[in-house]
């Protein structure tokens, strides 16, 4: 598809299936972070989706500069860029038969959406953020209608793979965006077979399957062996664990990543369930390919909620402390079950819309938006864009995370937390949600030595988190002390706590 006190630690239980850390009795107000609770030893980064924009003219007036602005203070490891190729294909021509490799066509790569392509990805560049490239799905217009002939083979259409070397080979070999990192196959191929028009994808996951060895084959002819497929791009639960138990067994080594979707309701966050279903398919993929979690990692390329979803696929809850409270929670338990880096939907309600006969309808989704007609309250950032910078700026890229054995599911379902520390032990801290109904009191401490003498602790509710005068998160307090000393802490309801030994 197209948000006091200082708290701190305890997620669900990750020991089955990650690592061999030894059975050891553990307290469930007394938690410890050590090196037998490492699960994963070099985390891909957190990031958000931040694709073309449908429409550049329906920002606001100085809008680009505060997207700029905005982005610069997020700080994403990692973006999702996504495109539609008939945006830049033009001029086809069948020739009038039906031999596939006689269609001609032309490419538009100065038009406004390419300009606004090429924005995103120099400012990547520029900034070392990893780049997810796509394509949404085959040509096709706005109504749906087939005007290449390809929805009934998708991505497995020759023309699908000769349009992504042709395009990948302008980006990365001619323009020199060696950010981007993976290539999106379509998206949600899963969803995109079963929604049961004829206007629509006849999608399979063999045909799936064909089209990243399509283009898998085109992209190491033009030199991009570099660039990795995702592996799957798919959305829910069962449609995932087809996908990526397919993909284990069948092209593990032409993908780059088992990849897909979640979108949750409260119940499966608050509840620690995402856990369980997440590591849960992970096993059964690990069962099948050994090399997931070394050669291939596991990541969440769209991450949001649904309570609050509309029919225009809009999230009414996105202004709300307790959406961000949620995705906090939400990537605590994503990184405890072993998945290497989760991307957020979205950065900003201008990027996409909902089409009807007459209108175009902002899926309003975002940290924020840039668009001219929405009110300041809807410009403004939202309370998750808050929360989802603190987690950016410290579980960095290449660090460590802990999940230790109080993470337990059956000792305490809705307390939980993660650790993370640099490989040089320079910068580090910890992140806990209370999901619960009444404060609790816990003792933390990571065991492993962490630089400095001061922490900085954030504390984010629907009500208690601190904005500076430029409107971004400040902490709650400083104090005096180390992450390797124990500290004993009352975590509110509700709530979510970031604790750094560096200001965020």
């Amino acid at each position: 598809m197209k948000p006091g006190k200082f708290l701190i630690l305890g997620t669900i239980g990750l020991l089955t299936c990650f690592s061999c850390q030894e059975a050891r009795t553990v307290e469930k107000d007394f938690i410890a972070f050590t090196s037998q609770d490492i699960v994963q030893k070099s985390f891909g980064g957190l990031g958000v989706e931040w694709g073309t924009y449908e429409d550049t003219d329906k920002i606001v007036e100085g809008g680009w500069e505060r997207i700029i602005a905005h982005m610069d203070h997020l700080k994403p490891a990692r973006i999702r860029l996504m495109v539609s190729y008939d945006w830049f294909c033009q001029n086809f021509d069948g020739k009038g038969t039906d031999d596939k490799n006689d269609d001609t066509w032309t490419y538009n790569l100065t038009n406004k959406y390419a300009k606004n392509t090429i924005e995103i990805l120099e400012y990547c560049q520029i900034h070392n953020i990893d780049v997810a490239f796509g394509a949404w799905n085959v040509i096709a217009n706005l109504s749906g209608e087939d005007v290449w002939g390809m929805m009934e083979e998708v991505t497995s259409d020759i023309r699908w793979a000769k349009i992504t070397g042709d395009i990948l080979d302008y980006l990365v070999n001619k323009k020199g965006f060696d950010c981007i990192k993976w290539f999106v196959n379509s998206n949600e191929p899963n969803y995109s077979g079963n929604r049961g028009s004829s206007k629509n994808y006849n999608n399979t996951y063999d045909k799936w399957e064909q089209g990243v060895k399509n283009v898998r084959a085109t992209l190491d002819s033009l030199g991009l062996k570099s660039i990795s497929i995702v592996g799957g791009d798919t959305t829910g639960y069962a449609g995932t664990e087809e996908y990526l138990t397919n993909i284990a067994r069948n092209i593990p080594e032409q993908v780059g990543d088992y990849g897909f979707h979640l979108y949750l309701s409260n119940i499966a966050v608050d509840r620690g369930e995402m856990f369980d279903q997440i590591n849960s398919i992970y096993k059964k993929v690990k069962d099948i390919d050994g090399g997931l979690g070394v050669k291939r990692q596991a990541n969440v390329w769209e991450a949001g909620l649904l309570d609050g979803k509309t029919l225009l696929d809009c999230q009414t809850a996105i202004r709300t402390g307790n959406y961000a409270v949620r995705m906090v929670d939400y990537t605590i338990q994503c990184l405890a079950a072993g998945v290497n880096g989760v991307v957020y939907w979205d950065f900003d309600d201008a990027m996409h819309f909902m089409y009807t006969a007459t209108t175009m309808t902002p899926k309003e989704w975002g940290m924020f938006s840039s668009l001219a007609e929405a009110t300041s309250n809807k410009q403004e950032l939202r309370p998750w864009y808050h929360s989802s910078s603190l987690l950016c700026h410290m579980i960095k890229k290449g660090n460590l995370i802990y999940s230790p054995p109080q993470n337990d599911n059956n000792l305490d379902k809705t307390f939980r937390s993660i650790a993370t520390r640099s490989q040089d032990g320079k910068q580090g801290g910890f992140v806990a949600v209370n999901a619960g109904l009444a404060s609790v009191n816990k003792t933390f401490y990571i065991d492993d030595e962490i630089e400095g003498d001061k922490l900085y602790v954030y504390i984010f509710n629907g009500s208690s988190y601190r904005l500076d005068e430029s409107g971004y998160i400040i902490p709650n307090y400083e104090i005096e002390g180390s992450l390797n000393k124990k500290f004993t802490i009352d975590v509110p309801q509700n709530s979510a706590v970031v604790v750094s030994n560096e200001r965020l």
